[in-house]
């Protein structure tokens, strides 16, 4: 089944208010509209500019059995943070920590919605 762009927008925005509130502290956001255009813009940017840099770093996902796309996805969301002025994440490694919690969030609700 071919994943929706507007689904995966909506369950990135619904795990990273999740992770904001109630996860991992630090994390700031001023509205709900701010989480909405961040899931917006990380959408964009692993749709257009995610699959360069996953080919780019290939021999270190090869030397790490593919531990560091997690590093790939905490700085496909730094991006997106800097494009959006009212949410924040500070320092890379808690970034990257939030992009975990993303990914698993977001399999678990893909698991339970059915979608593949």
């Amino acid at each position: 089944m071919r994943r929706n762009f507007a689904w995966d927008v909506l369950v990135n925005a619904a795990a990273l208010y999740v992770i904001a509130r109630y996860l991992v502290p630090g994390v700031f956001f001023t509205s709900e509209l701010a989480i909405i255009f961040t899931a917006l813009v990380l959408g964009v940017i692993n749709a257009l500019i995610r699959p360069i840099f996953v080919i780019l770093t290939l021999p270190f996902n090869l030397v790490t059995f593919g531990l560091f796309t997690f590093v790939v996805n905490g700085l496909m969301l730094k991006f997106a943070t800097w494009f959006v002025p009212g949410f924040s994440i500070p320092g890379f490694w808690t970034t990257v920590w939030v992009s975990m919690l993303m990914s698993l969030l977001g399999a678990l609700v893909n698991s339970l919605a059915g979608a593949r």
